[in-house]
């Protein structure tokens, strides 16, 4: 690879020349011919050869080069060829011709070393491995500069990292955002913003699912898809098994895989891993599902060990209740977890969260007449809260005769009481009611440790976890050992 110095010589070529049909006025058909005469399999399947891509890979660039498609995601399991398939699509896009001007074909990852790895240098070797390709560019690697340059479209790939800041100034004509599983929604939005200045311009996210829905691009664009909020020029494709299928049914492997049945994935490897993998790492990276949970505090099957917690139970009136609260009025929500204890001696608990809107901070009154409501129904025992934010309202409750009790979320208090709970879920001694909402804020949560133990950390955390904090809190004044009163002897 060269860093400069034969630059003229190379570049005198500045027609394309005989070498590349560029007859075909379709571009998804003229992709396709490309890829598979001028782009050589780097390694793995078909190492040396030219690309011959699967027909689902086929009807995929058929999709996502349609007339006015600007924007596609595609949704995949590992395995099924993306990285390669990018690099050749980068490389198609920088070499072809382009009706709005030189090409400009940047590879988005979230660092520039990433993007150069895991797609730029497939790309670069692409282009070595075919004189055709290779006499006509330049391939520069000093660091700052990477890029392939082709001489007769004035044509330019390179790495980017996913700084939107950075990727302000582009003017891409073909975008490859890669791992978008794993990539910031104000990153994708940036490059999207970007690919905007010409007349026509593609941006195309291929990912596996990630483990943080809220910061994940992918997540988002999938939900605006299935919701029927994304426009006509946005193409989405999802290989992936249905929900709640058998991880052992080889059956759904070829529904979220179909490597297997074009030949360049093992199914004795997939066959390997089902039985060495957590199962909900197996749903994500193999299946192609969104697992919340997975790597959080409750461990690689967090979603799996807190569903086996769900059970139908009312809250009877009058019993002995435990209350936990954790109240964020701005950018957090305010959550409420009620606890019982069944026959069985399990704490069922049950929860309520506010979310704050854009405008406007919850409002406390809610909080304090739902508090109310609890006191007239149960025979509340403790009503655990952070007086950071609620120590006025607390008191307003507490004169009314509502055992309202301070529960300082320090690092001191905090660490034995997500312990504990870690240890109760873990031998199922709690139970809940299988709310969504209540799920998704546990199961969020992920670690940080220290000296003692480990707390839940909010800014790190996979989305909001006030639920996490009240269901802790709650379980604490739960597990306290309740002192009976002697009656006062007069004598």
């Amino acid at each position: 690879m060269a860093q400069g110095g034969n630059a003229r010589s190379k570049f005198a070529v500045t027609t394309p020349g005989p070498w590349y049909d560029w007859t075909e006025t379709d571009p998804a058909e003229r992709a396709i011919r490309f890829i598979q005469t001028y782009c050589r399999a780097p390694k793995g399947y078909g190492h040396g050869q030219p690309l011959k891509l699967a027909p689902f890979q086929q009807e995929w660039i058929r999709d996502i080069l349609a007339p006015g498609i600007r924007q596609a995601a595609k949704s995949t399991p590992r395995g099924q060829g993306k990285s390669t398939e990018n690099a050749a699509l980068a490389v198609w896009a920088t070499f072809d011709r382009n009706d709005t001007g030189e090409p400009q074909v940047p590879i988005m990852a979230t660092t520039v070393g990433q993007a150069q790895r895991s797609v730029f240098d497939v790309a670069a070797k692409m282009v070595a491995a075919e004189p055709l390709l290779d006499e006509r560019s330049l391939t520069y690697t000093a660091i700052g500069s990477t890029r392939i340059a082709v001489g007769y479209n004035g044509g330019t790939c390179f790495p980017i990292a996913n700084d939107p800041d950075g990727l302000q100034g582009l003017d891409p004509s073909f975008a490859v955002v890669d791992e978008v599983g794993f990539q910031p929604l104000e990153s994708w939005t940036a490059m999207v913003l970007a690919s905007g200045k010409r007349a026509q311009s593609l941006v195309v996210g291929v990912g596996t699912p990630g483990l943080d829905r809220e910061r994940s691009a992918l997540w988002h664009l999938r939900s605006a898809y299935l919701d029927g909020q994304t426009p006509p020029g946005f193409s989405f494709t999802e290989y992936a098994a249905p929900e709640g299928c058998d991880i052992h049914d080889e059956r759904n492997w070829h529904i979220a895989m179909p490597a297997l049945a074009a030949g360049y994935q093992s199914i004795d490897a997939i066959r390997t891993a089902v039985h060495m993998s957590p199962e909900s790492h197996f749903r994500v990276f193999h299946l192609g599902q969104w697992v919340d949970g997975t790597d959080g505090w409750l461990g690689a099957d967090g979603r799996k060990a807190w569903d086996t917690l769900a059970f139908r139970y009312n809250l009877r009136d009058g019993a002995p209740t435990w209350v936990g609260l954790d109240v964020g009025l701005k950018r957090d929500s305010t959550a409420l977890v009620i606890g019982q204890r069944r026959p069985s001696g399990q704490l069922h608990a049950t929860s309520r969260v506010w979310m704050p809107n854009d405008d406007e901070t919850i409002d406390v009154s809610d909080i304090m007449g739902f508090i109310r409501e609890l006191d007239a129904r149960y025979k509340l025992i403790d009503v655990a809260y952070d007086p950071r934010l609620f120590e006025l309202p607390a008191q307003i409750l507490a004169d009314e005769g509502i055992p309202m009790l301070e529960f300082n979320q320090s690092l001191e208090r905090m660490t034995p009481a997500f312990g504990n709970l870690f240890e109760a879920i873990k031998r199922q001694e709690i139970s809940h009611d299988g709310d969504p909402a209540f799920a998704q804020q546990i199961l969020n949560a992920v670690p940080r440790l220290n000296e003692r133990g480990f707390t839940l950390a909010k800014r790190k955390s996979r989305g909001k976890i006030d639920c996490a904090y009240a269901l802790a809190m709650c379980f604490d004044r739960a597990s306290v050992k309740q002192t009976v009163r002697s009656p006062l002897a007069v004598l």
